[in-house]
């Protein structure tokens, strides 16, 4: 229950448990709402409800939903607190055919009503128990003057009713001979009980046997209607057998009656001894006899009808299997072991009929099998009760007139008497002489089979049906472009064996293969495989091929594969090639462009202003000549720039260019960075710097370093436009160090973003800002010759690029 809120209504205060548990409830999702918002007409019923020590139920509202209190909760039991607010029908399913009618009069026609020691069965510990209750139920009047709720006052009275019936009963009983019989009745191992007349053929008794062997509780049974207690019986007939001796006097026996009774919530048949008996009584004054009733004897006897029904069953199918069985199965008795039984498979095997072997001793009737072993095999088995086999075994037996050797699988069973003595022998035996030479045949084919796929060219495994997939032979160049020896590999599941193929698509060829039959072929796959220790991609030409066998069925499917790495590599390095010459080509085009233009319009700028200062000779045109001065000077820096640019990319592109790490501090460092790059900055830009986390002391190649962050900066501060921030950040953290620099500028368009990082390259949305496309080239190389790794993603306005770099170890 949730925590109690600091302000308690006052029709809330008090109340015992239920006082609690309604100030505690979330209501907010019930259709009453928070109680602060509950009508007065309701806070003051309940208030009154809460406080009451007698059994109060509210029902509020077109719900009808549920608020008692500490009383009405023991009517409740177990179903109690978990129907706290819920509607009445869900509380009370088994009591709603009675309640709603009653319910619905106080609600619509504003009638109030009560009862005393009404009869209700409810359910109690998930059983349907009878309890009596006196009850009222009064109209509750909402503000609008209409009826907004129930109020029951309810009193249990099963006690007292109960009470009642116990005084009868022993009233009744106060007989002395009555009472004698109904201690016998009582005490009786077997089920009795009295079922009055027509119409209702009231159940006026039942012993503690009969209500046990029907699954019911005495007061389920007594005084209840006969088909009301129990009505699984409409339908068997139990009365019209009682309304037959009712009428005729005659009492009826059944003897293995099937009865079918709903026990303990489950649908059973039990079979019983059953007697019907007349119960008659004598008119004291006129003497005349009647019948009064039916006093009904039940015997249960389902333990023994299910014993005999499973041995006559066992006994059905014991001898249908006997016969019907493709096994030769014979059984034998005494020291000359006397045939006692022979199936027709075990006469056909031995060549004799059935008339030539029953009742003869087993070496007379075959004296062919005599002198062959099998005599010494059945004493062992008689004095020893220890059963003996035989695998493959040869026999001299007649096959066509003739003696031949033919050969059995067999085992010679011992069977005890009741003393325990070895009084019998079975035998279970099947001929395979066909199938041994099918095994000889199969075993020459496929050792022949086997050393042709061991010294195939090609890898070939064969794998068993899904979904293990499981190695069942894999020749040595398979092992070989798996790095597996065949122990390995020969009985474990695919993904068990060569695990790195978990995810690569190859159990989903092979589970398509034995879903449909049909075969797959694969060409120049990419697979990733464990070779030398290490992860490598190698590709194949592969088909699976389904084996079917016998029957007609897939159960295994055959794997060849050929490793075509070097073809692909081969043909993906010339793609590469004429790609990159492409590219070359395409770079090429480009930076002439763009050299021309970077070029000519410096040079442009230096001719023009270098022709006006000859114009401004006059001793007030200083200011003027000052100002071309200074656009060729600008110009001239331009110049400068792109040669330095041209100068830088030739030194990064250098194979001897190493990383030399100093130790630096990396906050003092960006810092100094940022404040030589302030002339570069547009108009009111600023860069912002913060340090996150970690030691700022560290070791890093200082110039490698510098040129990251002017070419990041630079371009952050190019393509965004004035007043706009720069932002810089670091942190230390794993031995690694991670710069980001965020900008709000024109941003990358998704078609360039692949090459963004190729010398010469410039994005198609830059074409009016100057630059000649090494800026990213320039840190790409420098993050490479660091051992580090550059990322940037794209916001909605702007860019934000990361850099990560290893740390080295300080130098002493």
């Amino acid at each position: 229950m949730g925590a109690i809120k600091s302000t308690t209504p006052a029709f809330l205060a008090g109340g015992g448990e239920l006082g609690e548990r309604i100030r505690t409830q979330d209501w907010s999702t019930s259709s009453l709402g928070p109680p602060e918002q509950w009508p007065q007409s309701l806070q003051s019923s309940l208030g009154i409800c809460l406080n009451s020590p007698a059994p109060i139920l509210i029902c509020w509202g077109a719900d009808l939903v549920m608020l008692y209190n500490d009383a009405y909760r023991l009517i409740l039991s177990e179903k109690h607190p978990q129907v706290l607010g819920s509607k009445a029908q869900a509380v009370w399913p088994e009591l709603w055919d009675t309640l709603e009618p009653r319910l619905n009069a106080v609600c619509h026609w504003e009638q109030a009503s009560g009862l005393d020691n009404q009869r209700l069965l409810i359910n109690r510990d998930g059983v349907l128990q009878a309890a009596y209750f006196s009850f009222s139920y009064s109209p509750i009047y909402n503000e609008s003057g209409d009826v907004g709720g129930i109020f029951c006052l309810a009193t249990e009275t099963t006690d007292t009713q109960l009470a009642e019936r116990q005084k009868g009963e022993l009233v009744w009983a106060g007989q002395e001979h009555e009472r004698n019989l109904a201690t016998l009745v009582e005490q009786a191992a077997v089920g009795v009980a009295i079922i009055g007349p027509e119409p209702d053929f009231i159940l006026e008794m039942a012993n503690p046997f009969y209500c046990d062997l029907v699954g019911r509780i005495p007061e389920c049974l007594i005084g209840q209607p006969l088909l009301e207690a129990m009505p699984e019986l409409g339908k068997q007939g139990i009365q019209e057998v009682v309304r037959q001796v009712l009428t005729s006097g005659v009492p009826y026996v059944n003897r293995e009656l099937p009865v079918v009774l709903l026990r303990n919530g489950q649908w059973e048949t039990i079979y019983v001894d059953k007697i019907y008996q007349p119960r008659r009584s004598v008119d004291q004054v006129t003497g005349e006899e009647t019948i009064t009733g039916v006093v009904v004897i039940l015997t249960d006897v389902t333990t023994a009808v299910r014993a005999r029904q499973q041995i006559e069953t066992n006994e059905r199918v014991l001898d249908a299997m006997f016969r019907q069985t493709p096994l030769g199965v014979g059984i034998w008795y005494g020291p000359d072991y006397i045939i006692e039984r022979a199936n027709p498979v075990l006469c056909q095997l031995w060549n004799h009929t059935p008339d030539e072997l029953l009742g003869k001793p087993l070496f007379v009737a075959s004296p062919e099998s005599k002198g062959q072993g099998f005599e010494a095999m059945l004493d062992t088995v008689r004095q020893t009760g220890v059963a003996v086999t035989g695998t493959d075994q040869p026999a001299l037996l007649y096959r066509d007139g003739q003696l031949k050797t033919v050969y059995f699988d067999f085992i010679y069973e011992p069977l005890r008497s009741p003393e325990g003595e070895v009084d019998r022998i079975m035998v279970v035996a099947t001929e395979v002489t066909k199938s041994r030479e099918e095994r000889q045949i199969m075993a020459e084919n496929a050792n022949r089979l086997q050393t042709l796929l061991e010294r195939a060219p090609v890898a070939i495994a064969i794998v068993g049906a899904g979904p293990a997939f499981r190695f069942e032979m894999a020749n040595l160049l398979f092992c070989a472009i798996t790095s597996r020896t065949v122990d390995q590999l020969v009985g474990k599941p695919l993904l068990n064996a060569i695990p790195e193929l978990v995810g690569q698509g190859f159990e989903t060829f092979l589970e398509y293969v034995y879903r449909t039959g049909q075969a797959y072929e694969g060409k120049e796959v990419p697979t990733q495989l464990r070779q030398n220790g290490q992860f490598s991609t190698s590709y194949f030409d592969f088909v699976y091929e389904p084996l079917i066998n016998d029957k007609g069925s897939l159960d295994r499917i055959l794997v060849v594969c050929t490793d075509v790495t070097e073809r692909v590599i081969a043909r993906q390095q010339t793609e590469q090639l004429l790609i990159r010459e492409r590219q070359l080509n395409e770079l090429k085009s480009t930076f002439i462009t763009l050299a021309s233009h970077e070029f000519r319009t410096p040079m442009g700028l230096i001719l023009s202003s270098a022709s006006l200062i000859g114009r401004y000779n006059g001793p007030d045109d200083g200011e003027k000549r000052e100002r071309h001065v200074q656009h060729i000077k600008l110009a001239v820096q331009s110049l400068t720039g792109l040669l330095t640019d041209f100068l830088s990319l030739s030194q990064l592109e250098q194979s001897s260019l190493r990383a030399k790490p100093t130790p630096i501090n990396i906050i003092t460092f960006c810092q100094e960075v940022i404040y030589h790059m302030r002339t570069m900055l547009k108009p009111n830009q600023d860069i912002i710097y913060s340090h996150l986390s970690g030691e700022p002391t560290l070791a890093l190649d200082g110039q490698l370093l510098k040129q990251i962050l002017i070419n990041l900066l630079s371009n952050a501060s190019k393509y965004s436009s004035d007043n706009k921030q720069i932002e810089l950040t670091t942190s230390v953290r794993d031995d690694k160090l991670q710069l980001t620099v965020k900008d709000e500028g024109i941003g990358i368009p998704d078609a360039d973003k692949d090459n963004l990082f190729i010398n010469f390259f410039r994005a198609r949305n830059v074409n009016n800002v100057d630059g000649i496309g090494l800026g990213l080239y320039a840190v790409k190389r420098c993050v490479d010759l660091l051992g580090g790794q550059i990322t940037f993603n794209q916001l909605d306005t702007g860019t934000v690029f990361t850099v990560q770099l290893p740390l080295f170890s300080p130098r002493p």
